[in-house]
């Protein structure tokens, strides 16, 4: 998955030679999680600090794509014990302002997967697809730099199953299908960021 998320960073560097605007943002937070319930039992994160970096391509008025990366490392509580691990998300999304100026509001959707490792007394280790959503404001201190506020949830996704099925009855034929995932556990990330901003 790393390299998937090197690949997609090669191909934002390309993109960005278009770009309206790039802007390269570390951040810090503090992510608050939730247990997980399975079966009578369960799996505890730990809130904890998070760290991680923003690289966005604006590539219409109001308009960037986003790649990013967010890492806390925690740890996990069971019914039995405590272990330490780090809980990384990698991100594809859109970001969408509302406003001009020195204070902008953004709202933002993003895709990607969420990886669970842990750190101390095994090397246990799980990927799931996941989703986020988030809002903000980027606050101008110069034309090159500034400031970014945020909020996020991040929604890890299960897959329970799929289903195809067809039918005839007195009404005519057709045929259906579905797919179902459910969200072990939501993340809600607060946190700013030290925007730099690269080429208008």
């Amino acid at each position: 998955m790393r390299k998937t998320f090197v690949t997609m960073l090669f191909l934002f560097s390309g993109w960005a030679l278009f770009a309206q605007s790039i802007e390269v943002t570390p951040i810090f937070g503090y992510s608050i999680a939730g247990k997980v319930q399975n079966y009578g039992r369960y799996f505890d994160v730990k809130n904890d600090a998070l760290y991680g970096g923003l690289f966005s391509v604006q590539f219409d008025d109001m308009m960037y794509a986003e790649l990013s990366y967010e890492r806390s490392d925690t740890k996990g509580n069971t019914f039995l014990n405590t272990v330490d691990m780090a809980v990384e998300h990698y991100q594809v999304g859109m970001l969408r302002e509302f406003s001009a100026g020195t204070v902008v509001p953004f709202a933002k959707v993003s895709f990607g997967t969420s990886r669970y490792v842990q750190t101390s007394g095994g090397d246990e280790r799980t990927w799931l697809f996941s989703g986020g959503i988030g809002a903000g404001a980027k606050v101008f201190l110069s034309d090159r730099v500034g400031l970014r506020l945020f909020t996020n949830l991040m929604l890890p996704l299960e897959f329970d199953g799929a289903g195809f099925w067809c039918g005839i009855g007195t009404g005519g034929s057709g045929c259906s299908g579905g797919v179902s995932f459910n969200v072990p556990i939501v993340h809600w990330d607060l946190g700013a960021g030290l925007i730099i901003r690269l080429q208008d």
